[in-house]
């Protein structure tokens, strides 16, 4: 039996036509945001305190929020809270002075956050692709010092005594450029992998910003 369900034209409905062009358009709207708000929920949360937006970029930057330089306590601190909620997806809580509450602002600021981040995360992917990449190389010269000096011995197109001083030579140098070049292949640094996944759940993840009232 072919069983027919309406979640698909409901779902084009909810994206592409207004909310009063159909019945039950609200209603379906109203439960896409309660599902969201309920996976928000689900997610583990790591709660950062502020006390102005100096906190969160630096100090010495006079540029607008969109444009200030994200600071680096404030992601060292991100960095820390991480490593004790590791596991699985999180939410970022910034809570800050009722004085700061603007819309513009925190859509402006998480937009930033998520942008630099996401640079960051580049910037250690193309860190793993450079220690990768010498880690081939390192291979390629220790199989080829290795492949020539037993080349050499084989068919003797070099005399004895050349073949032992290249012997002194190539050999500690091929068997260290393998074994060297493919711990950078198979066991690139764990910190820079631990690093870019970081960034890049940083860049992906939710921030949400709720605000206290000073107290007298």
């Amino acid at each position: 039996m072919i069983k027919i369900t309406l979640e698909p034209f409901l779902f084009l409905l909810y994206n592409y036509i207004p909310e009063c062009s159909f019945p039950g358009g609200r209603l379906f709207m109203a439960k896409g945001k309660k599902n969201k708000e309920q996976r928000i929920k689900d997610l583990k949360e790591i709660a950062i305190v502020i006390d102005s937006w100096d906190d969160v970029f630096s100090d010495f930057d006079p540029r607008p929020l969109s444009e200030r330089t994200v600071s680096g306590d404030f992601a060292e601190e991100l960095k820390k809270r991480y490593r004790e909620t590791r596991a699985g997806d999180f939410v970022i809580t910034i809570y800050a002075p009722i004085a700061l509450k603007d819309e513009s602002s925190e859509q402006m600021v998480a937009e930033h956050l998520r942008k630099h981040f996401h640079y960051l995360s580049l910037q250690k992917q193309k860190a793993i692709k450079r220690i990768r990449m010498r880690g081939a190389i390192f291979v390629c010269v220790g199989i080829s010092s290795l492949s020539f000096l037993t080349l050499a011995t084989y068919f003797k197109f070099l005399s004895t005594i050349a073949i032992e001083i290249a012997a002194i030579v190539l050999m500690p140098l091929g068997w260290f450029g393998f074994w060297e070049g493919l711990s950078k292949l198979v066991d690139t640094s764990p910190a820079f992998l631990q690093d870019e996944i970081f960034f890049d759940k940083l860049s992906k993840t939710t921030y949400q910003f709720k605000y206290v009232e000073d107290e007298d």
